[in-house]
């Protein structure tokens, strides 16, 4: 009866620890994206329809140059420009959420990794492209843009397995790369 008790209590913690992780799921206000907890909650309910599932974490790495060099206003815009050129290219079915900072997550639900490396190969050429004018001041001839350089990892998730496992997997990824390197990396 004892470890009946302390299997039933495990999981009526486990239960109270995922509603809180649900209850906690916040909308940023520069992208309108939901933040990671909604990927934990929510979005894991998506997610895990499928059998297998493409995690793509991105980040903006010269994002913290920008709010230097220009202001952090004009480091805004870019988050949100960055994020409108993704939201208007991915279907509704993925999940997009603001990681933390300047990192971002997308899950393509059921996709496979080589068909969303193509994919992000065409969304990074379309971010890096981006000319973002300072913000605060009037544009003129002389100005010059802000461009953001985004790197990029993809791994693939399994049905059944941590998803935190995965997106912590690529979040050290991202954070342990040479500053300078902006490339599309599968793990």
């Amino acid at each position: 009866l004892e470890v009946i008790k302390n299997n039933i209590v495990s999981v009526l913690k486990t239960v109270e620890n995922q509603q809180v992780i649900e209850n906690i799921v916040r909308e940023d206000k520069f992208t309108s994206l939901k933040s990671a907890e909604y990927l934990f909650g929510e979005g894991k309910k998506v997610i895990d329809k499928y059998t297998t599932s493409t995690v793509c974490m991105f980040k903006i790495i010269n994002l913290v140059e920008i709010n230097n060099e220009f202001n952090r206003e004009t480091g805004n815009n870019v988050i949100t420009e960055v994020c409108n050129v993704i939201s208007k290219n991915i279907s509704d079915e993925y999940i997009f959420v603001r990681y933390m900072g300047p990192k971002f997550a997308i899950v393509f639900s059921g996709i496979e990794i080589n068909t969303v490396a193509d994919f992000m190969k065409d969304i990074k050429q379309r971010i890096e492209s981006l000319e973002i004018p300072k913000a605060g001041e009037e544009p003129d001839e002389t100005e010059e843009f802000a461009t953001p350089i985004i790197n990029i990892v993809l791994s693939t998730y399994y049905k059944g397995t941590s998803l935190d496992g995965v997106t912590k997997k690529l979040e050290e990824y991202l954070d342990s790369t040479n500053p300078k390197e902006n490339d599309i990396n599968n793990l």
